[in-house]
């Protein structure tokens, strides 16, 4: 029976499973150097291979802009099927075949909110490198909402954050819920309140964190209408920085009460209670839909799960 396309078939033979493994090591790593390293090939070969795959789709496939590898949208969208290709593949081979992790190497790349990777970087990191420990895991900042193409791409294995408009087409996991607090240093004048009210709101003096500058945010989407409003009025760089910056000034600012704890095990700091409507911290694990089935991503996605219960308990 003739093909429907013969052309198709030509184009998937001359760009060769090397070729693909090549284009979704640099789909990840945007460096020759690193794909060369991860797929034990010298940088020649990696351009080699490049090369090959800009001639068969006439396209540059890659730019270099400031010394970094940017994709082409034909490379953007090409990878999305071609990973998703090569997962399947890799599934089928491995059917029936026990999934070591201590035979895996590679980087695992997990975005995550300030909060979660405060929590779980150490402990992660600790666990990994006892199961899997060929694997490198390397946290990514995620401010509010994660980007779709970071996942799309397999720039990020996972996103863990306060996502509040998801969309039902990733996968996802709720790891934990918590309630949001106030925290300020023991020496602020309402270090001794347990409560704020919405009427207080307005009254506190707010630190917030860089990314949130000029954005609408959680708490102006749970305020509005309501006729309340926090003023932030300071803005920080890192999460890292705000008990130190609470512990110096009469500012607050706001934290899921998990993480809170934690700080108060080093900090003389103290938790107010917000207003009900400021209170939810949903904690949510995130992946790609052609991850969903890749054993690799399976056994991250338990770790996470089962060390974050851990953790929070």
């Amino acid at each position: 029976m003739p093909a429907d396309n013969p052309s198709s078939f030509s184009l998937l033979r001359r760009a060769s499973l090397p070729v693909l493994l090549c284009f979704d090591s640099l789909m990840h790593t945007r460096s020759v150097t690193a794909t060369a390293q991860q797929l034990n090939k010298s940088q020649p070969a990696i351009s080699r291979d490049l090369a090959r795959l800009r001639e068969l789709l006439k396209d540059p496939v890659f730019v270099v802009i400031r010394k970094k590898l940017v994709p082409t949208e034909r490379a953007l969208s090409l990878h999305r099927q071609v990973q998703g290709a090569l997962s399947g593949l890799e599934q089928a081979l491995g059917a029936g075949q026990p999934f070591s992790p201590s035979e895996v190497s590679g980087v695992l790349n997990i975005g995550a909110a300030a909060h979660i990777e405060l929590l779980l970087a150490a402990p992660l990191t600790m666990a990994l490198q006892q199961a899997a420990p060929r694997l490198t895991v390397r946290f990514q900042p995620v401010h509010g909402d994660f980007s779709p193409d970071d996942l799309d791409s397999g720039r990020m294995d996972l996103a863990i954050g306060l996502f509040p408009s998801l969309s039902p087409r990733f996968p996802s996991q709720v790891l934990f819920n918590d309630e949001r607090v106030g925290v300020v240093s023991s020496n602020h004048p309402l270090a001794r309140r347990r409560n704020l009210t919405l009427n207080d709101l307005g009254r506190v003096k707010w630190l917030a964190f860089s990314h949130m500058y000029g954005k609408e945010t959680n708490f102006d989407r749970a305020l509005q209408g309501s006729g309340h409003a926090m003023r932030f009025s300071a803005y920080v760089s890192s999460f890292g920085l705000a008990p130190h910056f609470l512990m110096e000034t009469d500012y607050a600012t706001t934290m899921p009460r998990v993480i809170a704890e934690k700080y108060r095990r080093h900090f003389d700091l103290q938790l107010i209670r917000l207003p009900a409507v400021l209170r939810e911290a949903r904690m949510m694990m995130v992946w790609s839909a052609q991850n969903d089935s890749a054993r690799l991503n399976q056994w991250l996605r338990k770790m996470v799960a089962d060390l974050t219960a851990e953790l929070v308990a």
